[in-house]
């Protein structure tokens, strides 16, 4: 009995210092978190190369983030981010709705590949979309949207997200990798998901990514005519149904 009552205690002390660690280590549950559902979300691979969040004050930093390609397109990789940096509130980091005061993402690459039914970022958008779609949480009038106050999924309101410092490289099939490279300018959103009572993660996923896909074609328009002057084969076919 005795034997029995100390292996109980044992296992208890090891649960609770199990339970410690994982508090402890955000960095590690959310590199877990993005590497095995971000394929889901994005229908692509997410590779992650380091995290560093301490759940004291809810700050943090992720580094080697590359996000691959859709079947069907050319290039290793959609994009490459150099440094994410968040913000998040300590005291909602367990809670149902999370508020994140920041993610800034800094001097990301990415690829904008052209395939025989439209663009590598379309592709991932279209993933993102139909997976929020699939996963709208539900409320307990048993309604659709994106603050059910019955569903147990987390929420997330985001007071700012911006974008810094990207270069994008146009391409196609034919280019095999290589293109035309324009700088693109800074993004900055606010307040996601504070109209709504919170948004799932691949709602906001959604919102930034169609975001960056205007922008992109924004600034083609602009620069055709120094694309054409660029003298690289193909670059002005690969402009063809970019713009919406």
């Amino acid at each position: 009995m005795k034997k029995a009552l100390v292996a109980l205690v044992v296992l208890l002390a090891l649960v609770a210092g199990a339970l410690f660690w994982l508090y402890e280590s955000l960095d590690v549950l959310v590199k877990f978190t993005l590497e095995h559902y971000g394929p889901d979300v994005a229908g692509v691979t997410v590779k992650v190369g380091h995290v560093e969040i301490s759940p004291k004050d809810g700050r943090g930093m992720l580094r080697g983030i590359e996000i691959g390609n859709p079947p069907g397109f050319t290039t290793t990789h959609a994009a490459k981010l150099g440094e994410v940096r968040l913000a998040l509130d300590p005291a909602t980091i367990r809670e149902p709705l999370v508020h994140v005061r920041e993610i800034a993402i800094e001097a990301p690459l990415i690829v904008y590949e052209r395939g025989g039914k439209g663009t590598n970022l379309d592709a991932i958008q279209k993933n993102i979309e139909n997976y929020a779609a699939r996963n709208v949480p539900v409320s307990e009038s048993g309604d659709k949207s994106a603050a059910g106050s019955g569903s147990a999924r987390h929420l997330f309101v985001i007071d700012r997200v911006s974008i810094h410092g990207a270069k994008v490289t146009m391409t196609n099939a034919g280019l095999r990798g290589q293109g035309i490279t324009f700088d693109l300018p800074d993004i900055e959103l606010r307040d996601l998901g504070k109209r709504q009572g919170g948004l799932t993660a691949s709602q906001a996923a959604s919102i930034v990514t169609n975001t960056l896909i205007a922008k992109i074609g924004q600034k083609v328009l602009t620069n055709i005519d120094l694309l054409r002057k660029g003298g690289v084969e193909g670059a002005i076919d690969a402009l063809k149904g970019l713009i919406r």
